[in-house]
């Protein structure tokens, strides 16, 4: 082979080289995070956040503020991993939605009086995030049940906060008619948080939950209802059934309010992907298996 075909065959495969690389773009897209309201809300209310995320389609909201990490930490759990968060799924629109039922919170009592921030990034892409502020405001006397509705056999927590100085609250069940079915007693903070776990042990029904303490002006007072019990359902399947799907696909889904932790590939354990594509080789690598094969060209070739 001459010295001017070797030439040419090494100016054509670099010339492939340069066609096949694309040029490393950033990621395109945005971020945003919104609420409705006027800017202030009551420890315990329920705060409708939504917004746009036009890079991946899950969120990954965390709060910071007074008393908590400056990374954040789970919007439901105050006492969670530094830099975690919880998902929210975005919709095939690139619109989201999500509902943040405060009285749910781990570590409430961490909460003040005071402004905090949400961070709302993708999960994939942190570096691409919005945030917005809330002024949460501490109320003198609110309690909340979970479950409720509950079923027999339930543990029911009844957590909330009441004025400082309280040494005790004073919980009665009640049923519908005013009856006094149980009466407990919950020990309280010293900055008026309390927390109480009891048995659901009553028939189904409506009832009544009254907390209360002589320094008290009002007590307060909850409805509580017990659910009856499922009536079992037989399921009748045939076999070779032509129509319908008897092994029907179940799609994972992302609660709110578990928290996860991003790791280095920016790809979380459990979470399903909406969608999957092939990894692209590298640039350098493609360059550098081109110019392999063309030495090997060039020796195997020469005369």
């Amino acid at each position: 082979m001459s010295i001017m075909r070797r030439v040419f065959l090494v100016l054509v495969l670099l010339i492939a080289a340069i066609c096949i690389i694309q040029p490393v773009l950033g990621v395109n897209g945005t971020v945003s995070i919104a609420y409705r309201g006027s800017g202030g809300s009551y420890i315990g209310d329920t705060i409708i956040f939504d917004g746009q995320n036009t890079v991946g389609n899950i969120i990954f909201l965390r709060i910071n503020g007074p008393g908590l990490p400056a990374e954040g930490v789970p919007i439901y759990d105050l006492n969670g991993i530094p830099g975690a968060g919880n998902p929210v799924e975005v919709n095939p629109d690139g619109t989201w939605k999500f509902a943040w039922y405060t009285s749910s919170i781990k570590g409430i009592e961490k909460m003040q009086t005071a402004r905090y921030t949400l961070t709302a990034t993708d999960l994939n892409h942190p570096e691409i995030f919005s945030t917005t502020s809330v002024f949460m405001k501490k109320p003198e006397f609110f309690a909340n049940l979970t479950p409720n509705p509950a079923k027999f056999a339930d543990y029911v927590s009844l957590t909330g906060f009441a004025e400082r100085g309280l040494s005790y609250m004073r919980i009665d069940l009640t049923d519908i008619s005013g009856k006094t079915l149980r009466t407990y007693s919950s020990p309280v903070s010293s900055s008026g948080y309390f927390n109480y776990n009891f048995h659901v042990d009553m028939p189904p029904g409506q009832y009544y939950i009254t907390m209360s303490n002589p320094s008290l002006t009002s007590p307060l007072v909850k409805m509580f209802t017990v659910l009856p019990p499922k009536t079992p359902t037989t399921v009748m399947t045939t076999e070779g059934a032509s129509s319908g799907n008897p092994t029907s696909s179940i799609t994972a889904g992302i609660s709110p309010s578990a928290a996860i932790t991003p790791n280095s590939t920016g790809v979380t354990a459990g979470t399903l992907q909406k969608s999957t594509s092939s990894i692209p080789l590298s640039p350098v690598t493609v360059l550098i298996g081109l110019l392999i094969t063309g030495v090997i060209a060039l020796v195997w070739k020469r005369p």
